[in-house]
C-alpha cells in the first residue's frame, strides 16, 4: 500500500464517515445502543441525531480525524512504494485495524479528553456546556465499541466501490 493510496482512502473515508449519509449510517448502528442505555429513550432519540452529527463531524474529521491520512497512513507515510494500485486485500486490512482500534478503551478516553477540553461544546450554548460533556462521556464509548464491530457491514464494499481497489 502505497502512502497515496492510503491518503486517497484517508481522504475518502473521512468525506463519507462525517456526510449526511456517512452519519446516517452510523446512527443506524450506534442509536438502539446508546439510547437502549438510557431512561428517556424519546429524548435521546429526538436529541442524538444532531448529537452525533456534531461528533461524527469532528471526529471523522478529514484534516486531523479518525481516518484522516496523518493519523491512518503515518507508517506507509514514512517509507516510499512504488505499487499501482491500493490490493482490497490492503484497503481492508487497514480499515479493520483503525477501526477495531475504536475499542481500545485508552484510546476513548484520549478521544473523550480531546473533545471535552475543546470547545466542541460552545458549538450547543453556554447553558449546555455541561450536559454536552456528560454526553460526551456517555456516547462516546458506546458509539466507538459499536462502530469498532461495525467493519463487517461495510470496509468490503467501501474499498470496492469507493477506492476501486484491485
Amino acid at each position: 500500500l502505497s502512502c497515496e493510496d492510503c491518503s486517497m482512502i484517508g481522504t475518502t473515508l473521512s468525506q463519507q464517515a462525517s456526510s449526511e449519509e456517512g452519519i446516517a449510517s452510523e446512527l443506524e448502528l450506534i442509536s438502539d445502543v446508546i439510547c437502549g442505555a438510557v431512561e428517556d429513550v424519546a429524548g435521546c432519540e429526538e436529541k442524538l441525531p444532531s448529537f452525533w452529527g456534531a461528533i461524527a463531524v469532528a471526529l471523522f474529521n478529514a484534516e486531523n480525524g479518525w481516518f484522516a491520512p496523518a493519523n491512518l497512513c503515518s507508517d506507509v507515510c514514512a517509507k516510499k512504494s512504488l505499487l499501482w494500485a491500493p490490493s482490497c486485500q490492503d484497503c481492508s486490512d487497514r480499515l479493520y485495524a483503525s477501526v477495531s482500534y475504536m475499542a481500545d478503551k485508552e484510546i476513548q478516553a484520549q478521544a473523550i479528553e480531546s473533545f471535552v477540553n475543546s470547545e466542541f461544546c460552545t458549538q450547543f450554548g453556554e447553558e449546555n456546556v455541561e450536559s454536552c460533556k456528560g454526553g460526551l462521556k456517555f456516547v462516546l464509548p458506546l458509539a466507538m465499541d459499536v462502530l469498532a464491530q461495525s467493519g463487517d457491514f461495510w470496509i468490503t464494499e467501501f474499498c470496492a466501490t469507493n477506492i476501486g481497489c484491485m
